[in-house]
């Protein structure tokens, strides 16, 4: 019991966490990812070929469109970062500033390599072939492997396989990119308030302050 415990508070806790890093991308998260990898799970059944295939098809069109955006986004980020270090005035621009604008750096540059489940794109229809193809039937079985849990046989069952949950690692691939340039962009902007706010913080300017007082 303490076991099943433990294991719940720390399900309860991944997913509070995981709510908290998705807060600033919620929408495309659940548009570009979430919806339609559920979409794909309410359909993996073989008497559900047709909507199964539709949902494949649907999935590949918008996560490539996400994809194409993410690396722009985050490719400009990255260079808005770069332009922003040749300015002189981030010489005395507070430390907290640039270290945002170092993992935003960082951030859009990840998010750059992650895109590569563009690559895991391939696996997946572009349109509705002949689905009596008896080839094209089992890459539509080897394709939910980029979405769902492996198969579990039913308990007192040999043959019986259960319903295959969502994945969630796979669901953290798929979304990945996205996450990265959007906290890339989110370090960027909080760093620029911090440099525009940074007579504030600078203690010569305070000094100087208190002498003309």
């Amino acid at each position: 019991m303490k076991i099943a415990k433990v294991k719940g508070l720390l399900q309860a806790s991944a997913r509070v966490l995981q709510s908290l890093l998705i807060a600033n991308y919620l929408g495309p998260y659940r548009y570009y990812t979430l919806e339609p990898i559920k979409k794909i799970e309410r359909h993996q059944n073989e008497d559900e070929m047709e909507e199964l295939v539709k949902a494949l098809v649907d999935f590949r069109q918008t996560k490539d469109e996400e994809l194409s955006f993410v690396a722009k986004a985050a490719a400009l980020s990255a260079a808005a970062v770069i332009g922003v270090f040749s300015w002189p005035a981030t010489e005395k621009t507070v430390w907290a500033a640039k270290m945002l604008w170092n993992w935003s750096f960082f951030m859009s540059t990840f998010s750059l390599i992650g895109s590569a489940p563009m690559r895991l794109l391939q696996h997946l229809p572009q349109h509705p072939p002949d689905q009596n193809d008896m080839e094209f039937r089992f890459k539509i079985k080897m394709a939910l492997n980029l979405f769902l849990q492996p198969r579990a046989k039913l308990d007192g069952s040999s043959d019986k396989i259960g319903h295959r949950r969502m994945s969630r690692r796979m669901l953290w691939v798929w979304q990945c990119p996205a996450m990265l340039m959007s906290y890339s962009w989110v370090f960027f902007l909080v760093g620029y308030a911090l440099h525009v706010l940074s007579p504030v913080f600078d203690p010569s300017q305070a000094k100087v302050s208190s002498q003309v007082g």
